[in-house]
């Protein structure tokens, strides 16, 4: 009897972690997971035609040539705008790989050879990014958002090209995206009654790389800190000292990392430092119309108008719609308008803070347009939304094919 009875109560406990197994399965490596890593395939085709095609430009070699430089012990730290991070990203495979590049690194020939090599850290970035862009908008508004969301970034022209180039852009991205949704990610583990830096010490941790990356790529992405803190507080308004602390030992975290791109050269980070353009605030950019041109042509070039008509189609859909209006829409409009307004007002700034803005746009839509396909007017909002997703998708092939006969 009794030996029945813990054989029955053995093969409940099996079934009950053979049951939890599958489900843990299932919600890691489901269907969603599957078709999320085919479009991340897909884009990731689209960025070796691009790379195969498309030549080292001289921005790329001047970004080389400065790692190279640096690493030798010749050449200053970054630049007013940006911190070794990209230059050393780019030369130091190079270094280990073509230890005669420093010797050739005026040849941008010679450099080219090597172009997949310089591109892959910036091509992985932007494929983190993508992964990253459909988890947020997964856990924020389920497998539609994640998908719409997922599908605005794989087929986007201008992603594929700047992730496709060894420039700074993709990694400010990156770490902007990182930081916001891993600060409010923090900031809601506080509702549980534990300890605050210790237990939470691994976000901490990414919170501090994803600061690193977005500071380190482009020093006028550090306002965005400010906002950072805001969501933070506002989410846990009853431990806002608890999350102040977690704020400042990321911070300090990303310091750290920040240092390692100076190869721990305290020196040279302190110079840097003073003479970095953290806010090159332009009064005059307030009223030039062609900042405002500028702005306007980045958003509606061909490169990025998919997005931004399912952006503004999303913004009147918030405007008129009490049950869009919520925090998980509300973040990522606010980030998205706080970068426009800084490329704004910073113009030699812009293009690069417009380029950050692109994965917030594209969660910020993906999240009204899911409440929207959840509504009574799915059918008209569906085919306008897949026929935006789909020219996108055409047109950008499309001018990858152009690209490649015009190279040939």
């Amino acid at each position: 009897m009794w030996g029945t009875d813990n054989t029955s109560s053995c093969h409940v406990i099996q079934s009950s972690v053979t049951d939890m197994a599958s489900k843990f399965i299932r919600e890691r490596y489901g269907v969603p997971q599957v078709l999320a890593l085919a479009l991340l395939v897909a884009m990731f085709a689209q960025c070796a035609w691009f790379i195969a095609y498309v030549p080292l430009k001289q921005t790329e070699a001047s970004f080389i040539r400065s790692g190279l430089e640096y690493l030798a012990h010749k050449g200053a730290p970054g630049d007013t705008s940006h911190s070794p991070l990209t230059s050393l990203l780019a030369s130091v495979p190079l270094r280990i790989v073509a230890p005669s590049a420093y010797a050739q690194r005026y040849d941008q020939f010679f450099l080219d050879r090597y172009r997949w090599l310089i591109r892959i850290p910036f091509l992985l970035s932007g494929l983190f990014l993508g992964a990253s862009l459909w988890y947020v908008a997964r856990r924020l508004y389920g497998n539609t958002g994640g998908f719409l969301a997922l599908l605005m970034f794989a087929f986007n022209p201008a992603m594929i090209a700047q992730m496709s180039f060894a420039e700074p852009e993709i990694l400010a991205a990156w770490g902007a995206f990182g930081a916001i949704f891993t600060a409010i990610a923090v900031a809601h583990t506080l509702y549980a009654p534990r300890e605050v830096v210790l237990w939470n010490w691994r976000r901490i941790l990414l919170l501090g790389f994803c600061i690193f990356l977005m500071v380190g790529a482009q020093f006028s992405t550090v306002w965005l800190l400010l906002l950072a803190l805001g969501f933070m507080l506002w989410a846990v308004p009853h431990r806002r000292i608890a999350a102040l602390a977690i704020w400042v030992a990321a911070c300090i975290v990303g310091k750290f990392f920040l240092w390692a791109t100076y190869l721990f050269r305290a020196g040279d980070m302190y110079r840097s430092m003073i003479s970095a353009h953290w806010l090159p605030f332009s009064p005059a950019a307030i009223t030039s119309s062609l900042v405002y041109r500028v702005a306007a042509n980045f958003f509606a070039s061909r490169n990025t108008l998919a997005p931004t008509i399912l952006f503004l189609m999303a913004l009147l859909v918030y405007v008129a719609w009490k049950r869009a209006r919520f925090f998980g829409n509300t973040a990522p409009l606010l980030v998205m308008l706080l970068l426009v307004m800084l490329g704004i007002v910073m113009p030699g700034q812009g293009l690069a803070l417009f380029f950050v803005s692109l994965p917030f746009l594209m969660v910020f839509a993906a999240g009204v347009l899911t409440d929207l396909l959840e509504s009574d007017r799915i059918t008209i909002a569906l085919g306008v939304i897949m026929g935006v997703l789909l020219l996108q998708a055409v047109t950008g092939i499309m001018g990858l094919a152009h690209m490649s006969r015009m190279a040939r």
